[in-house]
């Protein structure tokens, strides 16, 4: 068996004597759950405002990650009767440790005892010394150190800092508009860490492999938020991005696309009871996160639930860096950001009338119609590699079907350059209603969008799933990474 001495956040212990014990058995559910899910056998007991685990084996990872634990330590627990029995156990686990070292013993002790640290300090290091390369409090290779608590002496093997905050569950509920990247993905862990129940708000925007892609990384951050147990609120936002190509000028649309974003999300938090939405948004970082259309976000929008922006004021390298010490890296970077709605220049200080002018072209009806159809999946229940349903089913495939023409909308340059075989440049294209039609783009998005606009027009069109690079990545090809997406 194992031991753990686990400690709590330090804003736990600042609690009043009527909300800590609440925290604290927030915390210890949270350990619980998350040692049940990987089927441990253990024993959890509180000591002293600390908590002790007896386990079957190493969980020092799993403990890093839980919010609400300060820090740990792997120890070995002894029952003494005396400073010299301290002592003598002291030398048994670490004259090894400090062999030909220099070494420094440090000592914390809660409760009356009939001695103080330092003298347990001191007879520890009068055994150790003689295994020793001497003492050095400064800059020892070797730190011995030691707790007591009441009748028990805990020598630590080894300590580690864990994920601090406070114990999910011990805060409201929050949706986090999330599509998988970098930002959504640290926005979404700050806000759980801040003892949210946060759960994930998913825009399908014409990429199946971009959604996908996005409920495996929902899934690997479930592991983060025990003994929560997540939801994806899925919607299908194409409707909406139709709208914006068809009716706004291209240097407004990733600011309107920004404002409808929230717009919905806020109607959905609203909607489904809960008390925040949180964004990935930091400022400067794209052309919609300026502070100037930040601000004409929140005038036009007007937030009916707390609108948290975690990443504010941080900056893409600090991002990444904190998605990487999380573990996560590998599942965010395959993350395909789907392009913007932009063509040409963006507007970065957008004029409020201007934005609400584009707003009011916008159907009302279709807005209505992207929050009414939302529809919410426990994470644990969806199944890998399926898509969400009512997402796409009907107008994308995955193949193209033998005398159905398909058709390239990327530059011709890009087409000359390389191809799908069999396809033909969208300025080639004479569109009959008895010929299928199958396009696509790079990722997907556009193609989905054009193919729907053609649906109205009576045409039988279809949208490749994930575009050409999808059929790359299907076809055992090289593909290359996406481009930065501005909204």
């Amino acid at each position: 068996m194992r031991y753990y001495l686990v400690k709590e956040s330090p804003e736990i212990a600042l609690k009043s004597w009527r909300t800590r014990p609440g925290f604290e058995r927030a915390l210890r559910r949270a350990i619980e759950h998350s040692l049940r899910r990987v089927g441990a056998q253990f024993r959890l007991e509180s000591s002293q405002g600390v908590l002790l685990l007896e386990v079957d084996r190493d969980v020092s990872e799993l403990l890093k990650r839980i919010f609400g634990v300060r820090s740990f330590c792997e120890v070995v627990p002894h029952e003494f009767g005396s400073l010299e029995d301290v002592a003598a156990r002291a030398e048994e686990l670490f004259r090894d440790a400090v062999s030909g070292k220099r070494f420094a013993v440090r000592v914390k002790r809660y409760g009356d005892h009939p001695f103080t640290s330092v003298e347990v300090a001191r007879a520890v290091g009068t055994r150790l010394l003689k295994h020793s390369a001497g003492v050095d409090l400064e800059s020892p290779e070797v730190e011995v150190r030691i707790e007591i608590r009441g009748s028990r002496a805990y020598y630590a093997l080894g300590c580690w800092r864990g994920a601090g905050g406070l114990p999910v569950g011990t805060e409201g509920r929050a949706l986090v508009m999330f599509s998988g990247g970098f930002d959504s993905t640290l926005a979404y862990v700050l806000s759980s860490k801040r003892g949210a129940r946060a759960d994930f708000l998913h825009y399908y925007m014409g990429s199946a492999e971009a959604t996908l892609a996005a409920v495996e990384v929902a899934r690997r951050l479930a592991d983060l938020v025990s003994p929560h147990e997540p939801s994806v609120v899925v919607a299908n936002f194409v409707p909406i991005l139709a709208e914006i190509r068809e009716k706004v000028e291209g240097r407004l649309r990733q600011v309107v696309l920004r404002v409808l974003m929230h717009e919905v999300g806020q109607a959905l938090s609203e909607r489904l009871g809960y008390d925040a939405l949180v964004t990935g948004e930091s400022v400067g970082q794209a052309s919609s996160q300026t502070l100037r259309n930040l601000r004409v976000v929140d005038a036009l929008v007007k937030p009916r639930v707390a609108l948290l922006r975690p990443l504010s004021g941080a900056d893409k390298e600090e991002v990444v860096g904190r998605v990487r010490e999380l573990g996560l890296y590998d599942h965010v970077v395959k993350v395909e950001e789907v392009c913007g709605l932009a063509e040409g220049p963006v507007e970065t200080r957008a004029d409020i009338g201007e934005v609400e002018e584009a707003l009011s072209l916008i159907s009302r009806d279709v807005v209505n119609g992207v929050v009414s159809s939302a529809r919410v999946y426990r994470l644990a229940e969806l199944p890998p590699g399926v898509l969400p349903e009512g997402v796409g089913a009907d107008v994308e495939i995955d193949e193209v079907p033998e005398g159905w023409v398909l058709v390239d909308m990327r530059s011709r340059e890009r087409f000359l350059e390389e191809r799908i075989p069999g396809a033909i440049h969208v300025s080639e294209l004479e569109p009959r209603p008895d010929s299928p039609i199958v396009l696509y783009c790079d990722y997907g998005s556009a193609s989905l969008l054009a193919a729907v606009e053609m649906r109205k027009a009576g045409i039988r069109a279809y949208s490749l799933r994930g575009g050409f690079l999808g059929y790359k990545r299907r076809s055992g090809r090289s593909a290359p990474k996406g481009c930065s997406c501005s909204a």
